[in-house]
């Protein structure tokens, strides 16, 4: 566990030697979300995943008001790991912390790597989400949000990821979801990393239903010197569905000691 201003939260770890490598979820998971690639990143680094704020051992934290509230826990989570700066991994939500990170203070990234994100609010969208579970509570966001992270082929099949994907979102609290989206809702980076100078790597995936790739690409020529990778076939939750895909590309782009 990790101890931030305000909460505690909880910490994976892999790797003995090597670059530090900081990884942010989706909403409605936690870091665990992380594991089908953990080993892969590790080979030749530090990986740490951490628990966003309202999820996982981080659920009884105050709730989010701002993207810029995940930001610093972010920074705190490099405080208390005693990292000056790391390479920086956001799917989803955690893209948008990311981003918003690295427009507050971008000398703390060695790298930033996003996936399956966006950089600007889709304001009526996140706040339908936040009012839906207000009024039809947590149990009816599931199916919803299955079918929009995981290919139909996925969630025929009942596999592992949609399982595991499943039970997170049943098992948060519904206040802590709808903050979250609301803190998403704030969301703009447009044009705001046109001076972030580190390597910056953007995927998308072909099969995502919640994340648009010509969003991805833009948001990749939006930084200089930005990549761009569209992984075929893959869902929103990447990691959870075609986690060697998404190893490969993160492999491909992390330095190792």
């Amino acid at each position: 566990m990790l101890t931030l201003d305000d909460h505690r939260t909880g910490l994976l770890s892999r790797g003995a030697s090597g670059p530090p490598v900081v990884l942010l979820h989706s909403l409605g998971s936690d870091k665990r979300m992380w594991e089908p690639v953990l080993d892969r990143l590790a080979d030749g680094r530090r990986v740490f995943a951490y628990d966003l704020r309202g999820h996982g051992e981080a659920a009884a934290a105050p709730h989010p008001r701002r993207l810029t509230d995940l930001a610093r826990d972010l920074f705190g989570v490099l405080d208390a790991l005693e990292l000056d700066t790391a390479h920086i991994v956001g799917l989803s939500y955690g893209g948008g912390i990311a981003q918003t990170a690295a427009v507050e203070a971008p000398e703390r990234f060695a790298s930033l790597a996003l996936l399956a994100t966006t950089d600007r609010p889709f304001p009526e969208v996140f706040e339908q989400r936040a009012a839906a579970v207000e009024t039809g509570g947590m149990e009816a966001q599931v199916e919803e949000s299955i079918a929009r992270w995981f290919t139909p082929e996925a969630v025929a099949a009942e596999a592992a990821g949609v399982r595991f994907a499943r039970e997170g979102v049943r098992a948060m609290d519904p206040a802590a979801w709808a903050a979250a989206w609301r803190a998403m809702k704030q969301l703009d980076v447009r044009g705001k990393l046109g001076a972030f100078t580190a390597p910056a790597l953007v995927v998308a995936g072909g099969a995502d239903l919640a994340g648009s790739a010509d969003v991805l690409r833009s948001l990749a020529d939006g930084i200089p010197g930005g990549q761009f990778v569209e992984l075929p076939g893959v869902p929103h939750l990447q990691t959870l569905e075609r986690p060697e895909l998404v190893a490969d590309a993160l492999d491909g782009f992390l330095p190792r000691g």
